[in-house]
């Protein structure tokens, strides 16, 4: 009888130490997996602080704002080597990083190989830096004398620069505003620049503008309706009290 209870006993002990063992390993292996995954989002985060970085730089320095859509080799071309030091990796999990002028945003697909941060998902894995400002005002409004006649009149207009892509909703002229000295647009007339952070204020009869370059100020209409930024949350235009309408330097 002793033998007997002994040989059940040496079994009950091994079954239990199998059952440890496999519960350590699951364990451990939930582990490397966590392991893995954060180590490529990390990785992720920081491909695309560097790529920022460069689409930034490229922002400061040419007339145009970078638009291209994906960091791939063959769209980037000289962007590389004058921005980017080298070509830049695919993600963690094979794919091109990815970019929208629109919301400011350079992201990654994440795990399941799909672009969601661009759309309207209550759930998502992508990976994604901001890397526009927060708030949606005008950076420069520059004087272009278009004839060339150093003459403030019809055929001239101002170039508006945005601190983030805009959406131009019917604009006129009078939802532009301007001190010292007022209304001083004449006949204005609001039309979309060359890409999504720029605006032209134009000219037309009757009244001609009478603003003086380097004095004027200008700034947006209280609660202006018709430019609004391409965030989820539409913002509108906000007012920068010190804006000057400088003359563009030849």
């Amino acid at each position: 009888m002793k033998r007997r209870f002994d040989k059940g006993f040496a079994l009950i002990e091994l079954l239990v130490t199998l059952l440890i063992i496999s519960a350590l390993l699951i364990f451990a292996i939930e582990e490397y997996r966590r392991h893995i995954a954060s180590t490529r989002i990390t990785r992720a985060r920081a491909d695309i602080d560097e790529l920022v970085k460069a689409v930034r730089l490229y922002n400061i320095k040419e007339s145009r704002q970078f638009e291209t859509e994906v960091f791939s080799p063959q769209a980037l071309g000289t962007f590389i080597g004058t921005y980017l030091e080298k070509e830049p990796p695919r993600d963690p999990w094979g794919v091109y990083y990815l970019h929208d002028a629109k919301q400011g945003i350079v992201f990654s697909c994440g795990p399941d190989g799909r672009p969601q941060t661009t759309n309207v998902a209550s759930e998502s894995d992508d990976i994604a830096v901001y890397y526009l400002p927060h708030s949606f005002f005008i950076t420069r409004a520059e004087y272009v004398d278009a004839n060339l006649n150093n003459l403030v009149d019809i055929s001239d207009y101002i170039e508006l620069t945005f601190s983030r892509p805009a959406q131009l909703r019917e604009p006129m002229g009078i939802d532009f505003e301007t001190d010292l000295p007022k209304k001083a647009l004449g006949s204005a007339v609001v039309r979309p620049g060359d890409n999504h952070f720029k605006a032209i204020i134009g000219f037309a009869p009757p009244l001609a503008p009478s603003f003086v370059p380097g004095q004027t100020k200008l700034f947006p209409r209280q609660y202006i309706e018709s430019v609004v930024d391409y965030s989820p949350n539409p913002q509108r235009l906000g007012r920068v009290d010190n804006l000057v309408i400088e003359k563009r330097k030849k």
